[in-house]
């Protein structure tokens, strides 16, 4: 008996995987791109996944392969302020004191924006010296943000400014 419940089982079993359905891979891509060389076209979309090979003299295979190609790393040393800048007192009353350590001659854009997102101050500060002042003397109690960018690189910091 437990040996036609096997034989049974297992002919159910391989009948099942025959009619297995079987999927093929899609994408849905909303983005990209032809490459054209001197001797070669390549179109890719992002997001595709590996689906075969392109070959002519050489092969390579589609999909994933970017980092193949070009090696990218992201890491925090392309989002930094090359320079070290302090800003002070802060909470302010009147004036904002920016120091800037050994940057005396650099040209720096400071700005100064509410809340809201507004643009309250735009102050160039060419051919800096180590110090330099902002007034807040004119603006209304509450939080702003400062956001100062070196002119030649375009690295910026930005400060939380309280304003008493």
């Amino acid at each position: 008996m437990n040996k036609s419940i096997y034989i049974a089982l297992f002919a159910c079993l391989t009948m099942s995987m025959g009619y297995a359905q079987s999927l093929s891979q899609t994408v849905m891509a909303n983005s990209g791109e032809t490459i054209t060389g001197a001797s070669n076209t390549l179109s890719f979309t992002a997001g595709e996944t590996i689906i075969g090979n392109i070959s002519s003299s050489s092969s390579l295979g589609q999909g994933f392969w970017l980092g193949a190609i070009v090696e990218l790393t992201l890491s925090s040393e392309d989002f930094t302020f090359e320079v070290e800048a302090t800003v002070y007192p802060n909470p302010v009353t009147d004036y904002l004191n920016l120091y800037f350590k050994d940057m005396a001659g650099e040209d720096f854009k400071a700005v100064v924006y509410d809340l809201n997102g507004k643009q309250v101050l735009h102050k160039e500060l060419l051919k800096s010296s180590a110090n330099e002042l902002l007034n807040f003397s004119t603006f209304s109690s509450g939080v702003y943000i400062l956001k100062i960018e070196q002119s030649t690189t375009k690295k910026s910091k930005t400060f939380k400014i309280i304003k008493q």
